[in-house]
Formats: C-alpha cells, sequence, structure tokens
C-alpha cells in the first residue's frame, strides 16, 4: 500500500484534542481510499492517538534506556504505542554514525524506520543502512509552497534511481511542499511509494480536504 506520513511537528494546531481530530480525520480518509496515513505527533501525544491511527514518533535518539536524562528512546515511543519512527528530520539532524545507531535501536524495538535525506546521494548514503524508508525532502523547500513533485521533480527520479542501486529493499517517500494530488501523483509516477506533509495540512483551514485531496493521488 501507498504511505502517507502526516507530520504534526510542534505545531499548537495538532497538540492534544486537535491532534484528535486530525487523527480522526485521517483514520476515515485512510479507510475510505484505501491508503496507509500515519501520523508522527508530539510525543507527548502518542500514547493519545496511537488508538486512533498508526503513530509514528518524531525522533529517536540513538541511546539505550538508563540515566540519560531527556532522551527519547526507542523503547520509551514503543511503549506508547509507536509503530515507527522519523529518524534524521532536516530538523533534527543527525551525521551518519548516529542515523546508524538509531536505525539500529528501532529495529530492535521492532519500530518501522523512515529515515530523512537532504540530496539523492545523501539517501542514497543511508538506504544502505537498511531502514524500511528513506524520505527525501529538498530542505529549501520544506514548510514552503514550492512542491518537489513540481520544483525539482528530477530529485525524486534521481533518488529513486540511486537508492534502487543502493539497496532495493528500501522505499523512497517524498515530502517538502506537497499539498496537493497532483503533487502525490506526480511524485508515484516518478517512482515514489507515499509522501510526507505537514504545514500544508496542520496549517489549512480544512486540514480534512487536504488530506482526502493529497492522499487520492496515491490512489
Amino acid at each position: 500500500m501507498p504511505i502517507f506520513v502526516i507530520n504534526f511537528k510542534s505545531y499548537e494546531e495538532a497538540l492534544g484534542e486537535k491532534g484528535k481530530i486530525l487523527a480522526e480525520h485521517a483514520k476515515k480518509i485512510s479507510a475510505k481510499l484505501g491508503v496507509n496515513i500515519v501520523i508522527a505527533p508530539a510525543f507527548t501525544d502518542i500514547r493519545f492517538l496511537s488508538g486512533i491511527i498508526p503513530v509514528i514518533a518524531q525522533h529517536i535518539d540513538s541511546v539505550e534506556p538508563g540515566a540519560h536524562t531527556g532522551s527519547i528512546t526507542a523503547e520509551s515511543v514503543k511503549t506508547a504505542g509507536a509503530i515507527g519512527t522519523l529518524i534524521n528530520h532536516s530538523e533534527m539532524k543527525l551525521n551518519l554514525e548516529d542515523v546508524s545507531k538509531c536505525i539500529a535501536r528501532a529495529k530492535k524495538n521492532d519500530l518501522m524506520t523512515i529515515c530523512c535525506a537532504d540530496s539523492p546521494e545523501n539517501a542514497a548514503g543511508i538506504a544502505k543502512l537498511n531502514p524500511d524508508y528513506v524520505l527525501i525532502e529538498p530542505p529549501e523547500l520544506i514548510g514552503s509552497k514550492n512542491s518537489v513533485s513540481k520544483t525539482k521533480p528530477e530529485v525524486i527520479k534521481k533518488t529513486v534511481d540511486l537508492v534502487r542501486l543502493s539497496n532495493p529493499q528500501v522505499g523512497v517517500i517524498c515530502g517538502a511542499g506537497v499539498a496537493t494530488g497532483e503533487d502525490s501523483r506526480i511524485a508515484k509516477q516518478l517512482g515514489a511509494i507515499g509522501i510526507a506533509v505537514a504545514s500544508a495540512i496542520i496549517k489549512s483551514k480544512n486540514p480534512e480536504r487536504v488530506i482526502e485531496d493529497v492522499a487520492a493521488g496515491l490512489v
């Protein structure tokens, strides 16, 4: 199934009860269209929302459980109800060694791994570490109104090609500026098996409509 990641980030519009409403919208649309939608809420809302729709963490640290005040362990998000995690988002960058450690920690806890990359070459390098997915997001387009699908489609195509050569078991997800069904259709045509969206949904006056429009492009 195509995968559609909705990143709540730390937006106030997606916290607590507001996040619950978004999760319920996503659940309804997932069932209606047959698209695998997962959400990445604030850490404090993982347990609250995991009973509604599949939830992933926005980040984990590479440490094992122990005396690490403030760290987010794979075990903690798993216990809270997460089925996976983002790793190396552009707003939470890691070096390659820590990316590798985080993937290992996640896999030890049976968590799906979606590792972010800022270039096709970076994506191919991360693919060698055996995540489940790489998420290509040119940082200059994140949060913008210019989708990577329309603005830099060659980035998606090159990422798909390089990742297939590097590790054909890894799926490619596309993000950065994605906001419409046309954006997701283009990404799929270029070889991506999923998309990731944040502000276009969370900041929308009609998030349910945006979720359905973007999801429909993957069908």
